[in-house]
């Protein structure tokens, strides 16, 4: 990660945060003018972004305003394909759910205004920092609080070990799943993101056997979030699949197995 990864700030402001961050994970950190990686961890005066350096683009992560706070105001709340998937009732409580890949956390949100509680799994530390500053920004704004009292966290793990250390009784009735794949969409600003994420990360090699782990420890269901038209993973066939315009929800309904 050293050769493509650096930690770089623009101003004196955010010195000491870049510093921090960059000792704790053994990366170079660099005044932003002086960046010689493919791409920056870098440490604005008013967000934390990932930038590509040659293609001139970054990402950030924001709850209360643009895309998510759009979708906050006019999503389309319990008919929506992914409310289905992970089993969303009227009259019901809604479920707990761990987005064991919760990348930059846009399906947690829309699960978060949905009424559940999220734990946010996300192994990179660097996609789990742009998360961590998005919800630090955000925890002063009324509307976000609530989801933060109701529960969204972020823990920085390998989801297979966090799911392992997990007693019976804290065991997630939903484990959602949204592994990387090549992405198709021609939307720029997703393909800005993915692009980015997988210069970052490259694809998932280990998402059958995350699977299997999610419906070892799933107390209900595990959801896998697919391409519309793509192949299930592995030979697990779903209990039932639910599509949107684009994508398709893999559910597998299960029992806990843990002892």
């Amino acid at each position: 990660m050293k050769n493509k990864l650096c930690v770089s700030y623009q101003s004196g402001i955010m010195r000491a945060q870049a510093e921090k961050f960059a000792q704790q994970h053994a990366l170079n950190c660099l005044l932003f003018d002086q960046i010689n990686t493919e791409l920056a961890l870098n440490y604005t005066d008013e967000f934390i972004e990932l930038r590509d350096i040659k293609q001139n683009t970054a990402i950030h992560v924001d709850f209360i305003s643009g895309a998510l706070a759009h979708h906050q105001q006019f999503g389309g709340g319990r008919g929506q394909a992914i409310a289905k998937a992970i089993g969303l009732k009227q009259g019901t409580q809604p479920p707990a759910v761990v987005d064991a890949t919760a990348g930059l956390g846009k399906d947690s949100f829309v699960m978060a205004c949905l009424g559940c509680p999220v734990t946010l799994i996300e192994r990179s530390p660097i996609i789990s920092q742009l998360v961590l500053d998005g919800i630090q920004r955000a925890e002063a704004d009324n509307d976000f609080s609530v989801f933060i009292k109701r529960g969204f966290k972020l823990v920085n793990a390998q989801a297979s070990e966090y799911l392992k250390a997990l007693s019976k009784n804290n065991a997630p009735e939903i484990i959602y799943l949204d592994p990387m794949y090549p992405e198709r969409k021609k939307s720029a600003q997703v393909k800005k993101n993915m692009q980015i994420l997988q210069k970052l990360l490259g694809h998932d090699d280990d998402t059958t056997e995350l699977i299997d782990a999610a419906l070892k420890y799933a107390k209900k269901r595990v959801v896998v979030k697919r391409p519309k038209g793509a192949g299930t993973i592995g030979d697990r066939k779903p209990t039932m699949s639910i599509e949107s315009k684009k994508t398709r929800y893999d559910v597998y309904v299960c029992g806990s197995n843990l002892s």
